[in-house]
């Protein structure tokens, strides 16, 4: 994981120090590696300060520093080679991880916990490649995950990353065991909430689902995409001190008013403003009369992977993340109100059918 669409579903990657989540949806689970290599301070400096920099997300200097240790192991430091996996995972590098889990698994065939990390993080990076259509990248997937399963206490994580590639390749019941599975096995886990809406959804791993959001609006109304379901919704994210951003108001104006009498058709904005009063300045000259909300502590936008003003997104009315134009302004997004057009359509033939 706009780039391109979001993923949907919550890619698990266990990873050798580092706790925190990645820019994409993944979870880190961070048990410290067993100490196979010693040697030379410069070895063991290279390494910590690899390790460090990966903290940092500094990725590119982290991947220097790796190489660096591995070079003073004549290339053959397993523990180097896993960094180096992990590292080219969060440059979204899938064939270079691939390469190196490959490597990290022949230099250790005994080091089980080595071992599980290479084969979860070779097997995201192929599902990462197939981008939920190729069979063959997601069969090849499925059987590294469970090569890292056959290890002795593997992490229940890995149960849901298979899970989610079953689920993939529309195996759906095999898909919805290993899910329940993880279930059972973290029944507090974080992502407990998300695999039971693929057990009860499994489409939820091959389409691009929207991310879960709620806020109250400036109006004062609780808004949340489940209260939205049904409608299809367009996404504004913007901010007051962006140009193309104000600039396209006029537009927006007008594309509001061209659908509002739609029972279907929704509109949100979501600033990325930090000055409360401006905000509620401009929206109230500029007659911005559709829903507004200032994500001040960035949720939603971290939710959605924004880093861009103005994004433009489209979610159906099914809350499958549809369309998206980032970082250019309204008359600059090709295809916006062709994505309304067509999904407004759906959703009335939707309601029809029912």
């Amino acid at each position: 994981m706009i780039r391109v669409l979001a993923w949907p579903t919550l890619l698990l990657v266990i990873a050798f120090t580092f706790p925190g989540l990645a820019l994409r949806p993944q979870a880190r689970q961070a048990p410290s590696p067993p100490a196979q290599q010693t040697g030379d301070a410069a070895f063991e400096q290279a390494l910590e300060k690899g390790k460090e920099l990966f903290r940092q997300r500094k990725y590119d200097e982290a991947l220097q520093a790796f190489r660096r240790a591995n070079d003073l192991r004549d290339k053959k430091c397993a523990v180097c080679y896993g960094w180096l996996a992990e590292t080219y995972f969060s440059l979204e590098a899938y064939k270079n991880v691939i390469s190196s889990a490959d490597k990290a698994v022949a230099l250790a065939p005994t080091d089980t916990q080595l071992l599980v990390k290479a084969y979860n993080n070779k097997g995201l990076a192929l599902q990462a490649l197939a981008d939920k259509k190729n069979q063959e990248k997601l069969q090849e997937a499925e059987a590294v995950f469970r090569l890292g399963l056959a290890q002795p206490n593997a992490p229940a994580l890995l149960r849901y990353n298979l899970g989610v590639t079953l689920l993939q390749e529309n195996r759906d019941p095999e898909g919805v065991v290993e899910l329940k599975r993880y279930v059972q096995l973290e029944p507090k886990g974080s992502y407990v909430t998300l695999a039971t809406k693929m057990i009860d959804n499994p489409r939820r791993a091959r389409e691009n689902f929207a991310p879960d959001f709620a806020f109250t609006s400036l109006d004062g109304d609780y808004v949340s995409l489940e209260d939205l379901r049904g409608k299809v919704i367009v996404l504004d994210f913007w901010a007051t001190w962006c140009g193309p951003c104000t600039a396209s108001v006029p537009d927006l104006r007008n594309l509001h008013k061209k659908y509002v009498g739609n029972q279907s058709f929704v509109m949100i904005g979501i600033s990325a403003d930090f000055d409360d009063q401006a905000w509620r300045t401009f929206t109230s000259q500029n007659k911005m009369l559709w829903t507004h909300y200032r994500d001040q502590d960035r949720k939603i936008q971290r939710a959605f992977g924004i880093h861009a003003y103005p994004t433009y997104i489209v979610i159906d009315h099914e809350g499958i993340w549809r369309y998206q134009s980032i970082g250019a302004g309204y008359r600059s997004a090709i295809g916006l109100e062709d994505a309304i057009r067509k999904y407004l359509t759906l959703a009335a033939k939707s309601t029809a059918a029912r």
